[in-house]
């Protein structure tokens, strides 16, 4: 057989010489691959890629001097972000403690400031409200409006006692934050909590904008027969959420969605750490007071409730998973873990 072809343009193509351009252009890729998964890391991904998904619904929203700023904010955390991941990886000059810390702080910050500028983000990427129609699934699927039932035990003691737990969904937050990322050991375990919880407030606020609505306490407001008899802790809750809430936060539920979930990751960890049972338990059992209070105090459907029980199982699911895939991957890549930092 001739070792050389002749094409119908008189050509001479040598089939071993595409081989190896194939080749090549592989080696290329994946060294170019190699380089990404060296700065970022399966977590930095998902915000990296909620942040953009969310900066192109701002704008095909109509132009605004809001949207503007709302566009430039997004765009800068992304560069921070990105930044965050370059030094954290690659700036081997600089001591390992000082860039995790540098890095942890950052994924915490850019997390905050991304929630707390969606009071100006939501309304306008939707300036509609679909409280009526999720109305209508709660009393298709309930029968009754679960938020108006429950008015019936619109008490001080119960109210206080519910506010409470509202109030406290903000410390399990942090306190979730600082065992998983400061104090347990870098390895999965940490990995699988980072790739859950960016899961749960990704995907949640993502389905604030595609379902906008003001909650019960609102777009109900004339259903109830007064106001909620709150005391101290009721007017805490009141005050922190006129102050910094997105005010159309409502499907799904992340009052519901991100305890549970921390719940389900405490109970996880607990199979391997018996020490953890006890964590578990308690995060469960606040867990459970919070979905009621967010019913009772007004600020959710029941529907809102399903969804955010839904996502926590959806991450608590796809969380180890993908957290051992990317051990895989990052191994096959001979690169080190995510939270190791050399």
């Amino acid at each position: 057989m001739h070792e050389r072809l002749t094409t119908d343009c008189g050509k001479v193509d040598d089939p071993r010489g595409s081989v190896l351009d194939v080749e090549r252009a592989g080696a290329v890729w994946k060294d170019a691959l190699r380089g990404l998964v060296a700065v970022f890391a399966l977590q930095d991904v998902l915000m990296v890629g909620y942040l953009a998904a969310t900066t192109v619904v701002l704008l095909c929203a109509e132009p605004s001097e809001v949207r503007s700023q709302c566009v430039h904010r997004n765009l800068a955390y992304i560069a921070a972000l990105v930044a965050g991941c370059v030094f954290a990886r690659r700036a081997t000059f600089v001591a390992p403690v000082i860039r995790r810390t540098v890095y942890r702080l950052l994924l915490v910050g850019v997390f905050l400031l991304n929630y707390l500028a969606l009071r100006h983000v939501l309304p306008v990427v939707r300036s509609d409200a679909l409280d009526m129609e999720l109305l209508r699934l709660d009393l298709l699927l309930f029968g009754v409006e679960p938020a108006i039932w429950l008015d019936r035990f619109n008490t001080r003691p119960i109210v206080e006692w519910f506010s409470f737990f509202y109030f406290s969904y903000f410390f399990i937050c942090f306190f979730s934050m600082v065992l998983a990322l400061w104090v347990t050991r870098p390895g999965r375990a940490v990995t699988q909590y980072a790739l859950g919880t960016a899961l749960v407030y990704c995907v949640g606020q993502l389905g604030y904008m595609a379902v906008p609505a003001y909650g019960p306490i609102v777009a109900l407001r004339s259903a109830y027969p007064g106001p909620v008899d709150g005391g101290f802790f009721w007017n805490t809750v009141m005050s922190i959420v006129q102050s910094g809430g997105a005010m159309k936060d409502v499907f799904p539920s992340l009052h519901t969605a991100a305890p549970l979930w921390f719940a389900l990751y405490a109970f996880s960890r607990a199979r391997t750490d018996r020490r953890l049972l006890w964590l578990a338990v308690v995060t469960a059992f606040f867990s459970f007071n919070i979905i009621i209070s967010t019913m009772l105090l007004r600020w959710h459907y029941a529907v809102d409730v399903v969804a955010g029980v839904a996502l926590a199982f959806g991450a608590a699911w796809a969380a180890p998973r993908l957290a051992a895939w990317e051990e895989r991957f990052r191994a096959r890549m001979d690169q080190p873990q995510p939270w190791i930092f050399r």
